[in-house]
């Protein structure tokens, strides 16, 4: 499928330029047979991406026997969470949370959040950049897709509307191949400066009213390709943005995650038939000065991680009580040792935790965790995955977004396995790529 620079398009035609476009992917896909005009049923999916490869032994510390004590005087003498500092956690006495993740904390002890162990590709791929790539891609390893898992989960879904306004939104500056491909997807960094920009200040009334009205009926690529950026555009500048009030009294943290987080919950709110919100977020890259405790560049980026979460959960709920799912994850985890650098840190690893919060979510701890000794680790030096991610997300995709496609969303999985760490519809997985939407069937 080809992919469009909307900015040089825009811009070559003469007709438009939208600043504050952010990679704006609006591309053209075949269209397929949908539910009409959909139904409520579905949540919004939150999809929280931690690049960088968070360090998944400090965010999840363990607290007691054997794997407490290889973490704190084997594996990491100087860099490990002191059990007299790690939160407590209901329920059990293994694994507390980091010091400075409270909100995450509070949703775990008042059952809104599950945290599953040692989650991560079936094969482990140390690389940034590739380990990323196959996530977002929704593959094993290298493929020749030319969409990512979030298109494809559009593209099979029975019950997204046909008419959707803004159902897909990548809140980010740039795009993820999770969108690649799909044709209502929009990067918005910054919802204030989605604007008509060029032209005369004179025309700024009339512009996007005159252009609306050229592409309304459009016949050709770039005609639509104008129609869909002058719809979102219309969209967006309709939404009071200046003026929220994010609901339970809900504070967002300052910084970039927290404009991200607030950004999407104000469309959600704005009823524009929000469906997914993919949220990539960086900084998790800690070989050196990671720091312990409530001191260092883990610690600031935990605080921030789980104000924004809890803030989220607190200001959707106000509305939409169990209408959302949230699905915290990062590409891998960090090497079980700290490393030898002057300013210690940790170095690229593989098992790592994820977190998945809601109403609907079964609150506790699911998966198996390794273990920590010489013998349970991964080639020596890492925690084994024993939880392959698309369990967890599939799980998701069954039961709150109600599409039972896995095969045709993460090509080549065929064997689901339910953790049961979610409620909702009891639907059997469909594994065969080649399905045809006419037929096929949301329900049993």
């Amino acid at each position: 499928m080809k992919k469009f620079n909307r900015r040089k398009f825009l811009k070559g035609s003469g007709l438009v330029s939208v600043a504050g476009l952010g990679g704006m992917q609006l591309g053209f896909a075949n269209q397929v047979i949908k539910g009409g005009s959909g139904d409520s049923e579905r949540d919004l999916l939150v999809y929280v991406f931690l690049n960088g490869g968070m360090d998944g032994l400090n965010m999840v510390p363990p607290r007691s026997g054997n794997d407490y004590s290889e973490y704190s005087t084997v594996l990491r003498p100087n860099l490990h969470i002191p059990n007299s500092m790690s939160l407590a956690l209901n329920g059990q006495n293994a694994f507390g949370m980091h010091p400075s993740a409270e909100g995450m904390a509070n949703l775990f002890n008042t059952d809104k959040m599950a945290i599953v162990h040692a989650t991560g590709l079936v094969e482990s791929n140390r690389s940034h950049f590739e380990a990323t790539r196959f996530m977002e891609l929704g593959t094993v390893n290298g493929s020749d897709l030319n969409t990512g898992w979030v298109t494809r989960y559009f593209n099979s879904s029975l019950h997204t509307p046909s008419d959707a306004k803004l159902p897909s939104l990548v809140s980010s500056l740039n795009n993820t191949d999770a969108t690649l491909g799909n044709p209502v997807s929009i990067a918005l960094a910054n919802p204030q400066e989605f604007v008509l920009s060029n032209g005369h200040w004179a025309w700024g009334a009339v512009m996007q009213p005159v252009l609306s009205d050229i592409s309304v009926n459009p016949s050709t690529t770039e005609q639509l390709l104008t129609h869909q950026v002058l719809n979102a555009s219309d969209i967006i500048q309709g939404i009071d943005w200046e003026n929220y009030t994010p609901g339970n009294n809900a504070e967002y943290p300052l910084g970039l995650l927290g404009d991200q987080l607030r950004t999407l919950a104000q469309m959600f709110k704005s009823d524009v038939d929000l469906e997914v919100a993919y949220v990539p977020t960086g900084g998790w890259d800690t070989h050196e000065k990671q720091g312990t405790g409530t001191d260092g560049i883990f610690a600031n980026l935990t605080s921030e991680l789980s104000a924004g979460l809890y803030a989220l959960y607190q200001d959707l709920t106000a509305t939409h009580n169990g209408r959302f799912t949230i699905v915290v994850q990062s590409e891998f985890g960090r090497r079980a040792y700290e490393n030898d650098n002057d300013d210690i840190g940790t170095d690229h690893g593989y098992g790592n935790p994820m977190f998945v919060i809601g109403d609907n979510v079964n609150g506790g701890f699911y998966g198996q965790f390794p273990g920590l000794a010489p013998n349970e680790l991964f080639e020596d030096g890492d925690v084994e995955a024993t939880v392959d991610y698309r369990d967890v997300v599939s799980e998701i995709l069954l039961k709150r977004q109600r599409n039972r496609f896995l095969g045709y969303i993460f090509p080549g999985y065929t064997d689901y396995t339910p953790l049961g760490l979610a409620n909702g519809a009891n639907l059997s997985p469909v594994y065969d790529f080649d399905y045809d939407p006419i037929f096929a069937s949301g329900f049993d």
